[in-house]
């Protein structure tokens, strides 16, 4: 969801996380993204809250703006996202009632909801109950479901002093999970599981008929797989991250691949236990159809490390795939071996892009 917008044509999707910046510019090609550039600036790992930039503003906004320097982007419209753990997320159900009569309703239920003072947050919601349903007296719809959205304003406001210092104007601001549904999931129909993992946490996001409907966060992500395995194989981080991209790409002949079921048990354990809470959750609430998750998508760099799909398959009993964000993206053939090798790493910044154009 959107907490504000502005049409364009060409614009850059900024995906701000806590290793870096990733950016991809885009262009409309009869109703389809065209990738124009693409580009990464890696920066030293910040351990802040999800819920605050911090004092990381202006060393975010210069590493921007060389960025877009070093990636020869033309477009100075932006588009970026904040991530899971920093927005409050539901689904409430409402009486019955017109759809004028909604707003007000909304914003009752989410002052009793909000974590922080209503006044103090930037609220969206989507109606997941067909209007229809709303207006004809014989129906036996009796309540009204609505996906509430909300984010700290100053918060947002972070995000609009790193644009504004980079020199790009930020058009559009929305949550990761609609940047990963529209880059990995699309129009597919199925209930899907995504888990994005990021260098600091991953977010498991459970997704029905192109909605967000549930989204958890654990603090457990990329950088403590390379910890992990840099105290296995005796090497410093820096060594050990290089393994962990070599994994990726070449991962038979290598002797630490062996070592990561072990290490996938012994770290991502959590993610698995909240990704099942999840998933049961849903299920008990989704009073419409009760319909269960049906396939697991990963992203984030550490998604492509070989054996971790066997291993979240095996331990969800789910079918599970590393998604491939390029796929909904037109670009030049001979580029398709560097976009493999960075695979899933641009699924947000992909799916930011795409939100004018797809």
């Amino acid at each position: 969801m959107a907490f504000f917008k502005k049409k364009l044509q060409a614009f850059l999707g900024v995906d701000i996380g806590a290793a870096g910046v990733k950016l991809v510019e885009l262009r409309s090609d009869r109703g389809r993204a065209r990738l124009s550039t693409y580009g990464v600036a890696e920066l030293p790992m910040m351990d802040r809250p999800a819920t605050t930039l911090g004092s990381d503003v202006g060393a975010l906004a210069e590493a921007l703006k060389e960025l877009c320097g070093r990636a020869k982007v033309e477009a100075t419209h932006a588009v970026t996202s904040l991530p899971v753990a920093a927005v409050f997320s539901s689904v409430i159900t409402l009486p019955r009632m017109a759809k004028k009569q909604l707003p007000e309703a909304v914003a009752w239920e989410a002052k009793k909801l909000l974590p922080l003072p209503y006044e103090e947050m930037i609220t969206d919601w989507k109606l997941l109950t067909p209007e229809e349903d709303l207006e004809t007296e014989n129906t036996d719809t009796a309540t009204a479901r609505v996906l509430l959205t909300a984010a700290p304003k100053e918060l947002v406001q972070q995000y609009i002093s790193v644009f504004r210092g980079a020199g790009l104007e930020l058009v559009s601001l929305e949550t990761e999970a609609f940047a990963l549904i529209r880059s990995l999931v699309g129009d597919d129909p199925a209930v899907v599981l995504l888990i994005d993992i990021g260098a600091s946490r991953t977010s498991m996001i459970i997704v029905e008929d192109g909605t967000p409907m549930l989204s958890r966060s654990v603090d457990v992500g990329g950088k403590h797989m390379t910890r992990a395995m840099g105290d296995a194989t005796g090497v410093a981080f820096d060594a050990a991250e290089q393994l962990k991209l070599d994994l990726a790409v070449t991962p038979t002949g290598n002797i630490a691949a062996a070592a990561l079921p072990k290490l996938f048990d012994r770290l991502f354990s959590p993610v698995i236990q909240e990704a099942r809470y999840a998933m049961n959750l849903h299920q008990s609430q989704d009073t419409n159809s009760g319909r269960a998750v049906e396939k697991v998508i990963l992203a984030g760099g550490s998604a492509m490390l070989p054996s971790l799909t066997q291993y979240v398959e095996s331990a969800l009993n789910l079918r599970t795939f590393v998604g491939d964000p390029w796929a909904r993206v037109i670009y030049p053939v001979d580029l398709r071996p560097a976009l493999d090798a960075m695979g899933p790493r641009f699924a947000v910044s992909i799916g930011l892009g795409m939100r004018e154009v797809a």
